[in-house]
């Protein structure tokens, strides 16, 4: 079972190189197109998230004190698990380096290249002015940055989130490709590809259900509550919460999702004071 995960920079070449390794190692490509049937498949209430799933587009400076939501990181947690449990994929961009960092079988690449040679690239793919394609590339590379941070608090730069960092300023995307077949080939394998494949499927169930939990609660609330799943629907929950009325209402919401056979509810409550919490 083969995870690689594919973070890169606007006109890097990492959106070629993704199918290119996909095909040639006979891997399931995980991009934009892949994701629209999932995107559109989410619940209503987080439609507006799995969107930004989708495109890779953050918020803007104003709207990120609206998008800092721990709700919003479940559900981008929840899908790429969703994604990773299908095994032998080659997932594209959405923070999934930093998502599936402590998983093994997970191959982190990043790709990256002189902003000069991206603008240059840019220019004569659509035609741009130099002007055009600087501000292009300027604005992406913005979003891209702004999504991991806002929903991750990570910054996508920091090296020790990949495995191998590749510069295709010296590199043609299919050599680069046979850089990363090379990279994924030396990795350690999964002992037990269906154990890993269960877990990544309890992690996902435990984010869907963290993520509506602190929807129907609020941030405020649900803050600190933590689920886990584990095999035949038993699902934790853990960490601190507001009132005993809010405890209730997470184990009702939990209990009521699709899949849940028992839950256990440790939920330490919180009583608030005078704008404090007390304990």
């Amino acid at each position: 079972m083969r995870i690689v995960t594919i973070s890169r920079l606007l006109g890097a070449y990492g959106d070629v190189i993704a199918p290119i390794v996909a095909r040639r190692m006979g891997l399931s490509l995980i991009g934009r197109d892949q994701l629209h049937e999932l995107a559109q498949a989410c619940d209503p209430e987080f439609s507006e998230i799995c969107s930004i799933y989708e495109s890779e587009h953050g918020p803007h400076f104003f709207e990120r004190i609206f998008f800092d939501r721990p709700s919003y990181t479940s559900i981008f947690e929840a899908l790429t698990f969703e994604q990773a449990s299908l095994g032998d994929v080659v997932i594209v961009g959405r923070g999934a380096q930093i998502i599936l960092r402590d998983m093994p079988g997970v191959t982190r690449i990043r790709i990256v290249a002189p902003k000069e040679i991206r603008v240059k690239r840019v220019m004569e793919r659509f035609n741009f002015s130099q002007e055009e394609a600087q501000e292009y590339v300027h604005k992406y590379d913005h979003e891209r940055e702004n999504l991991v941070r806002s929903i991750f608090h990570s910054d996508p730069q920091d090296w020790s989130l990949y495995d191998v960092v590749i510069n295709t300023g010296r590199f043609t995307a299919g050599q680069a490709a046979e850089l990363v077949i090379e990279a994924v080939d030396r990795m350690e394998k999964v002992p037990d590809p269906e154990v890993l494949r269960e877990k990544l499927k309890n992690m996902a169930l435990a984010k869907r259900i963290e993520g509506l939990i602190r929807k129907a609660l609020t941030t405020a609330v649900a803050r600190h509550v933590v689920v886990t799943a584990e095999p035949g629907g038993l699902i934790k929950l853990s960490g601190r919460i507001r009132e005993e009325h809010n405890k209730k209402k997470a184990e009702e919401i939990t209990s009521e999702y699709p899949g849940v056979t028992k839950v256990d509810n440790d939920l330490e409550v919180i009583e608030l004071g005078f704008g404090y919490w007390l304990g």
